[in-house]
């Protein structure tokens, strides 16, 4: 994800507005792929520790 927030920095400077806004959307959707998988992985564990 960090890659893709280097990226989007590096159009942002480079005046490559309509790239940066797509770097922008992906990165959005990775970090929302990423919380909803950590919630997942988190009730998971939880349950496999209740029993």
């Amino acid at each position: 994800m960090s890659r893709y927030g280097t990226l989007r920095t590096w159009a942002l400077e480079l005046g490559l507005n309509d790239a940066a806004g797509l770097l922008q959307t992906t990165l959005d959707e990775e970090q929302a792929t990423d919380l909803a998988l950590t919630s997942i992985a988190a009730s998971v564990v939880n349950q496999k520790a209740e029993g």
